[in-house]
């Protein structure tokens, strides 16, 4: 096959990203009786990264769909999470309706209603064919059932989605169901940004961040701008005491620490955002507004710190020299030279197109031998403690 053949089926494998496969679905064919909102699902699997067997569910923020938040879905998925952004019903902004109550419960209760279908609010309009419980499980029987060998059949026991096995995750409105889901299911963690329910007549939290649940304390993590145009810097922090997060220690400026960040589930940022400057509620988690150096988010490793905690060492800038790694020549005969690695220990491994491994090792002088490979395309998947990037090399 010639060189140029390998291009042209490049350009339609299913595969594309760091050998992830992307699936869009819209909530209607993954079941015929959801109704509006019916933009795309977007759900990501990296097959050539090991599984951890775990799922990450983002919820967007308000009015906002996943195709806004394809970088932190991505990432996770790079990780080795099975990653869904969920499309559900979020055009309400449930604080503006709560803002001048004095009901404690406006808040718990409009956010009940997103997730089961239950009516409870006159503000909310949300049934049990659109609600956020029902489109989860929905979608994954959907993607079990047209993706058999991605397994994603776990996460789900009958009509009942597996909460034990979930990382729930959303920015602003969405990192505010996140927290609820935990407090009325066990799930595996809860990654918050720039999220709070607060009641200003009352100058206090809803009474739900306060809720026992049967999540554990120490799974709860937030992030957020200190500028956050939307979201009080200080009364943010109130939130995370009320969700007991102080417990595991204090604020972190991430822009001048390294992951684990002295294990705090507080972290904060004051760089400036992408594109426009003033979009700082964005920032710490949208892909237009993220900051972005050398083709990736510069929040990668707090990404990573708040998904899975591991008690990596690197800084945010040293991340960025890690995802800039690429490999020359591509297509190559018998050496791939990786470009990008300062010095750093890595280990590699190659796996054909059906995600058989076919080589591995530890990188020495930066170089690859291929050569007992025969011609085609295969994934290129290079590792260290600072995280893992996967790549398409071709065989000549």
């Amino acid at each position: 096959m010639k060189i140029k053949t390998y291009y042209l089926l490049l350009l339609f494998l299913p595969t594309l990203l760091f050998g992830q496969t992307e699936h869009t679905v819209q909530p209607n064919t993954a079941d015929p009786l959801s109704g509006a909102p019916n933009n795309y699902h977007f759900a990501y699997i990296n097959k050539t990264i090991t599984q951890k067997n775990k799922l990450f569910l983002f919820f967007p923020g308000t009015g906002a769909v996943p195709f806004n938040y394809k970088l932190i879905i991505q990432h996770a998925a790079n990780l080795g999470y099975h990653a869904i952004g969920l499309t559900y019903p979020n055009s309400d902004a449930i604080n503006s309706i709560c803002q001048s109550s004095s009901d404690t419960t406006c808040h718990s209760r409009a956010r009940l209603e997103v997730f089961d279908g239950t009516d409870r609010h006159s503000s909310i309009n949300v049934d049990v064919n659109n609600c956020i419980e029902r489109r989860t499980l929905k979608l994954l029987q959907y993607l079990n059932t047209t993706y058999p060998s991605e397994n994603w059949n776990q996460y789900y026991s009958g009509s009942q989605v597996v909460w034990s096995k979930v990382i729930v995750s959303g920015h602003s409105q969405g990192g505010g169901h996140a927290g609820i889901i935990s407090k009325i299911k066990q799930v595996d963690r809860v990654v918050m940004f720039a999220a709070m329910d607060w009641i200003s007549p009352l100058n206090r939290n809803a009474d739900w961040i306060t809720w026992k649940g049967p999540t554990a304390n120490n799974s709860y993590f937030g992030f957020t701008h200190q500028k956050d145009e939307y979201v009080n810097f200080n009364l943010i922090q109130t939130t995370w005491k009320n969700y007991g997060m102080n417990a595991f220690g204090s604020l972190v400026f991430v822009d001048t620490s390294s992951n684990p960040y002295n294990n705090s589930h507080q972290l904060y940022t004051l760089l400036k955002p992408d594109n426009d400057s003033t979009q700082y509620h964005g920032s710490v988690v949208a892909d237009a507004y993220t900051p972005i150096q050398t083709g990736a988010p510069v929040f990668a490793p707090v990404w990573t710190y708040m998904i899975e905690g591991n008690g990596t060492s690197s800084t945010i800038h040293s991340m960025q020299n890690f995802v800039s790694l690429h490999v020359f020549p591509n297509p190559a005969n018998s050496i791939l030279n990786l470009i990008g690695i300062n010095g750093e220990k890595f280990d590699y491994s190659i796996c054909n197109m059906q995600g058989q491994l076919l080589n591995n090792g530890i990188l020495i002088n930066n170089k690859i031998d291929i050569s007992a490979l025969n011609p085609g395309i295969y994934f290129l998947n290079i590792k260290n403690d600072n995280g893992s990037k996967s790549m398409l090399i071709v065989k000549e």
